[in-house]
């Protein structure tokens, strides 16, 4: 059997077995197994594989089947680009927060804010976007504080962090939200758990192998967002940009609570890729001509 014959099987497979994205994943599996790039696998299609990689590509494709997230099965996920190892003990990371990235480099680009060096994310989990924005901006002068409640977690944030940028400025912090946190920050960025418990009683199978406490933040669904808000407003601590990843079924709820807390920033409510209301900036400046960018909805 080569490459394109196992390929067009596993793709038979998985769609069969209701796994919705079965032409990227079977495209990942082999990429894993031949240890291949994308490039690598398509330019080697006629290439005859061994019993023993036919061997672990059904292993893998028996396990999925069981709707274990393919990330958790091959270990690593793919995220701006990059490679991260992931295990079960932190979020898989998604393509649509891959926009935080996106934001602070623009925001970047066009500012006319004080200069403020520091970025704080609140629960790093896997490292993936503080690694990717430190990557992005490729600037020295930076200095990065990501904070997880899981020492474990932590310690696969680091690993991945220094992989991808091994000259970073980084303070890594076993902290919960904002206690004990203090400071001036140019941007202070989070993708918190925004699941409600209604959301988390009809979960869809993949994402029940994934940690419940980086999906569930309580009974509606904003609890922890909003808790970020009030600490950021009671511990008085400064910052230019706040960029939160929100449940859109909570926008209104949360951009009226911004509102009330930070009435003298500018607050935006951001599209992801699905057209629905993703993300909540606050920032200490106007945005301006940002709407064919990110679709930005200012309140």
């Amino acid at each position: 059997m080569n490459i394109l014959e196992l390929l067009k099987a596993n793709k038979n497979i998985l769609k069969n077995g209701n796994i919705e994205e079965y032409d990227i994943e079977s495209e990942l599996i082999l990429m894993h197994v031949l240890k291949y790039s994308k490039s690598e696998l398509i330019t080697n299609l006629s290439k005859t594989l061994t019993n023993n990689q036919i061997e672990k590509n059904n292993k893998i494709i028996i396990k999925r089947l069981s709707f274990i997230p393919l990330p958790y099965i091959l270990r690593h996920a793919y995220f701006y680009n990059s490679k991260f190892y992931i295990n079960k003990s932190v979020l898989i990371p998604r393509q649509e927060t891959e926009l935080i990235v996106d934001i602070c480099a623009s925001i970047l680009n066009d500012s006319s804010q004080k200069s403020s060096s520091k970025i704080l994310e609140i629960g790093t989990g896997s490292g993936a976007i503080t690694a990717s924005l430190s990557d992005k901006i490729k600037s020295k002068n930076f200095h990065y504080i990501a904070t997880d409640i899981d020492t474990k977690t932590l310690k696969i944030a680091k690993k991945n962090i220094l992989k991808i940028n091994e000259n970073i400025k980084l303070d890594l912090l076993n902290n919960n939200l904002l206690n004990g946190i203090i400071g001036e920050y140019k941007f202070i960025i989070s993708n918190p758990p925004y699941l409600s418990k209604n959301n988390m009683n009809n979960l869809q199978c993949e994402l029940k192998y994934e940690p419940a406490k980086a999906l569930f933040a309580g009974e509606k669904g904003y609890e922890v967002c909003e808790k970020i808000l009030k600490q950021i407003k009671d511990f008085n601590i400064k910052f230019e940009n706040l960029i939160l990843e929100i449940n859109p079924l909570n926008a209104k709820y949360l951009m009226k609570k911004t509102n009330n807390l930070f009435s003298n920033y500018f607050s935006y409510l951001i599209k992801d890729y699905n057209k629905k209301n993703r993300f909540i900036l606050i920032s200490s400046i106007k945005m301006k001509n940002k709407s064919s960018d990110f679709s930005y909805l200012p309140n």
